[in-house]
């Protein structure tokens, strides 16, 4: 080989070039090394795209074993000027007309990762044309300067001796081959696991958009171009699918691409060609988000939520990003974000795709230039779009935007602080009849692409100064509210501990409003009978104990007894009430008000029923229980006690008695309840206990006999000379025959104790439908015949509806 002066100049340029590459690999930062791990694949394919022959396309092979890499392709031989840049990593790709993306730049030397020698095997093409047999090799071993140079020029005098090889016209038989031994190092190891990796994600993207390459051979798995098909749209939108020779997973991965001016956006998708259902896919964290028919290494955080390629990018030298600059760039930024939002459009006007917080993924970042101009726009428009499919109970598929046209949100992303937690504040949510979630299956995409703007100690706040009915109308009664409470704190708790929680929690008390917890004790056990006086005596008791139905902080009051109210506890407060109440009546001659009185009755009867608890917890009211009770109070009480004795009722039947009549008082007082309900219910409580019947039949007993009595000593009325007489001729208990004026009618007679009357049977209700009855009561004094006026008057009716008659 003649040197000269230009030579030692080149060769020179060469070494440094090379020198500095190798340093740059052996002693970048990890972050750095990773990124030239991922590197090496890329490199040799696309020096082996750039060998494609015009109008033709190529095929790749890699096989990788434990100890050896061979990268393979079929597309056009070394040359002589290839075999030279290569050597002196000298390129002249800028200079050719054809669009080439590699040709042994100093991009190959990420390659000498995985060795240090890199042999080359196939057909040379010589520069007078002839095709020659190639053994070939690269050495960078012992990578000083002095050594590059040399061993450098020695190959330089290799690559010339080939070049002059008189084996003669060879056999067209195209196949390039690039060997690495590997050194077993964990540099080499980690690359080799890095490249594959990145080459299997990317292999759909890679095929999808570069025309040269038909099929990639991976240890025998063969990756080859499968079908593209339309889906109906205003604009381009492809289904790319790739298949395998694998006969057990012969399934193709889909890439969704549109394409418009040299630009396409793709995401990988499945697709059912039959119902039109368009699943979106994850994208992995690490996938580079640019490529220029070859992923741009390094540009996973560019802000795009999906990929981007267009062979026009002006990239830069590494390929590891775009030059933020360029106004061809820009235009294609500015495409990219175009085609990305008439994606959106066709996901919000059709019903048959799903999954799109797979596609809105925005990685938050201090951006600018043309990244910040990704952000804002992709952002701002997937916000306003209805694209979350809401939780309903509705078998509609409805779906909503993040942000309302004010740009207020809309949609509750909860978020715990724990991730194991986050299904299960969805439940709470949904179970608390919460509206406007991104359903089960798509909430924690959704927020991760809005963030979570929810929190349980928002819940929390919610409870703070109201009233345990109004925290939540969605539940029926108390104790379900009180189940989800608990399920509330307990979760809570889970998240953040015992002891965060109680700084801040607000919890229900037995008043059933909520109070701080470090307010409230727990009700250990009180009896419920001294508890009901003591709430009697102070109300604001009721304030100070939690409600019963709350069991979420059982361990925090066990660990601290200070806060446990007990029986003892509570007739500590009920001796120091009574006995305030007595020494006021005792100095000052204050006058004892009836509620008072009502309330010391209950004690004393306390005393009479339970001697034991009342001699043990309340020996100083129990030692002043004559002071409980006035001499008319008793009195009065024994009054009461002799008439229930007199009508043969013993306590059960007392009990039954009480609980009836106020029933009675309830459901009549209900203005929810129309006749029928009414009629029913009061049927229901009155048959509903024997004691009740029997009171009933005395009290009906006497009442007829009252009326017959009355009515026999008017003239109008005829009646038989006895009252067996009449009763043997009565229709029901209540239902008589009489005339009146020698006018057959027909009477129902009713009890009106407690100034009310309850009819009993539908028969009675049949008579008075008719037009020939009277409707005599009696009260035990006085006996009324009952007219529609009285009763139009005494209820206070005053409009009647028409519409069930």
């Amino acid at each position: 080989m003649k040197k000269d002066k230009y030579f030692e100049i080149a060769l020179n340029t060469s070494t440094s070039k090379i020198f500095n590459e190798l340093k740059n690999i052996k002693e970048s930062s990890d972050a750095k090394k990773n990124e030239i791990r991922r590197r090496w694949i890329w490199e040799l394919i696309q020096n082996a795209s750039d060998c494609t022959p015009k109008d033709s396309s190529i095929n790749i092979s890699l096989e990788v074993a434990y100890d050896r890499i061979s990268f393979s392709h079929d597309g056009t031989p070394f040359s002589y000027d290839n075999l030279f840049s290569l050597i002196t990593q000298c390129s002249e790709k800028q200079l050719s007309e054809d669009k080439l993306t590699g040709k042994f730049g100093t991009g190959f030397m990420s390659t000498f990762l995985l060795s240090e020698i890199v042999e080359l095997e196939g057909t040379f093409i010589c520069e007078n044309g002839n095709r020659t047999d190639m053994n070939f090799t690269i050495d960078r071993t012992n990578g000083t300067y002095p050594d590059i140079r040399n061993k450098t020029e020695e190959m330089l005098s290799e690559l010339d001796t080939l070049n002059h090889s008189t084996n003669g016209d060879m056999e067209k038989v195209n196949k390039t081959k690039f060997i690495y031994n590997l050194n077993g190092t964990p540099e080499s190891l980690a690359a080799v696991k890095q490249g594959v990796d990145d080459l299997i994600a990317s292999l759909p993207y890679l095929l999808a958009f570069n025309q040269n390459i038909n099929s990639i051979n991976y240890n025998g798995l063969i990756y080859e171009r499968a079908t593209t098909d339309s889906i109906p749209s205003p604009l381009d939108r492809n289904i790319f699918s790739i298949k395998t020779n694998n006969v057990e997973n012969d399934t193709p991965k889909y890439i969704l691409c549109l394409k418009r001016n040299n630009v396409t956006i793709a995401c990988p998708v499945t697709y059912d060609f039959d119902t039109a259902l368009l699943s979106f896919l994850r994208i992995p964290e690490n996938m580079p988000k640019l490529f220029c028919n070859f992923p741009l290494i390094g540009s996973e955080d560019y802000a795009f939520p999906i990929i981007v390629n267009s062979d026009l990018f002006d990239v830069e030298i590494d390929r590891n990003a775009i030059r933020d600059g360029n106004a061809e760039n820009k235009k294609i930024i500015e495409e990219a974000v175009y085609l990305y939002k008439k994606l959106i459009d066709y996901c919000t006007d059709n019903v048959t795709t799903r999954d799109e917080f797979k596609i809105c993924l925005l990685k938050s970042g201090q951006y600018y230039g043309l990244q910040k101009y990704c952000y804002d726009e992709i952002k701002d428009y997937i916000e306003k779009k209805p694209l979350i499919p809401i939780n309903s109970p509705s078998s509609d598929y409805e779906r909503m935007s993040y942000l309302d046209d004010s740009g207020d949100i809309q949609i509750h992303l909860p978020k715990a602080k724990k991730g194991d937690n986050d299904l299960l504040f969805w439940e709470l949510f949904t179970d608390g009849g919460y509206v406007n979630i991104p359903t089960r299956d798509t909430f924690l995409g959704w927020r991760k692409v809005f963030g979570g703007n929810f929190y349980l100690e928002h819940i929390n706040s919610m409870l703070k100064e109201m009233n345990i009915a109004e925290f939540n109308g969605y539940f029926k009664d108390e104790f379900k509210t009180c189940e989800w409470l608990n399920r509330f704190y307990s979760l809570w708790v889970d998240d953040e501990s015992m002891e965060e929680v109680i700084i801040s929690a607000f919890v229900p008390t037995q008043e059933n409003n909520f109070r701080h917890v470090s307010n409230v004790s727990c009700d250990s056990n009180i009896n419920e009978e001294l508890k009901g006086i003591l709430f009697e005596l102070d109300s604001s008791y009721k304030k100070k104990l939690l409600n019963l139905n709350i069991s979420a902080f059982d361990s925090f009051y066990e660990k601290n007894p200070l806060k446990l109210q007990d029986t003892k506890s509570c007739a500590d407060l009920i001796e120091h009430k009574v006995t305030a109440i007595l020494s006021e009546e005792t100095v000052n001659q204050a006058e004892r008000n009836n509620e008072v009185q009502v309330t010391f009755n209950k004690l004393t009867d306390f005393f009479l029923k339970e001697p034991k608890l009342a001699e043990d917890f309340l020996p100083k009211s129990l030692s002043k229980r004559m002071l409980l009770s006035t001499p008319e109070e008793t009195l009065r009480r024994m009054k009461i006690a002799e008439k229930v004795e007199r009508n043969g009722i013993d306590m059960k039947g007392l009990d039954e008695l009480i609980n009836n009549q106020q029933q009675i008082k309830n459901i009549l007082a209900n203005p929810q309840l129309d006749l029928e309900q009414i009629r029913e219910l009061l049927k229901h409580v009155v048959t509903s206990t024997s004691e009740m019947r029997k009171y009933f039949e005395a009290l009906l007993e006497r009442s007829v006999s009252n009326v017959y009595s009355y009515l026999k000593e008017l003239q109008r009325y005829s009646l038989p000379t006895t009252l067996e007489e009449w009763k043997a001729n009565q229709y029901t208990e209540t239902i008589f025959p009489i005339k009146k004026d020698e006018k057959e009618l027909t009477i129902v007679i009713r009890p009106t104790d407690g100034d009310q009357i309850i009819f009993h049977d539908d028969g009675e209700l049949e008579v008075l439908d008719s037009t020939e009855y009277e409707l005599w009561t009696d009260n035990g004094t006085e006996q009324k015949n009952i007219t529609l006026g009285d009763l139009l008057k005494t209820t206070g009716i005053s409009k009647i509806p028409l519409r069930k008659l």
